[in-house]
């Protein structure tokens, strides 16, 4: 009996092969250490064509890369955009992290009373505290 073209007299194939779920890019792994500051915006101005001199795609490192399926896990410098079989999601900010970072200036007769943070104001000052 004759084998079909293409066939090696291997083992047959898996028929589902493990996916990666949705979304899933090193720059929203809870591994991944992305690049420096300084290097993506070097990169954003390059496409922005703000510089002439090429610069290369800034890329960030992680120690936990699974290539295949069962794979040993290595170190590998990676980009924002590359995936790997050993993604797991960042955690979601808290709600209070997200908010109270705006810089607030109060002013009382035409002169600053206070600056700072939003959230570390004084108490007098806080919307929610004067009803």
């Amino acid at each position: 009996m004759r084998k079909p073209l293409g066939h090696n007299g291997g083992p047959p194939l898996d028929t589902d092969p493990p996916r990666l779920p949705d979304g899933a890019c090193c720059a929203r792994c809870r591994h991944w250490r992305a690049p420096s500051e300084r290097e993506e915006s070097d990169y954003r101005a390059y496409q922005m064509g703000l510089i002439r001199r090429r610069v290369a795609e800034p890329s960030g490192a992680c120690d936990r890369v699974i290539l295949r399926p069962g794979g040993p896990i290595a170190f590998a410098g990676t980009k924002g955009r590359s995936r790997c079989y050993n993604f797991e999601a960042k955690p979601e900010p808290a709600y209070e992290s997200r908010y109270g970072q705006a810089f607030v200036t109060i002013y009382e007769n035409d002169r600053v009373v206070w600056q700072g943070r939003e959230g570390e104001e004084p108490a007098e000052y806080r919307q929610g505290e004067l009803f």
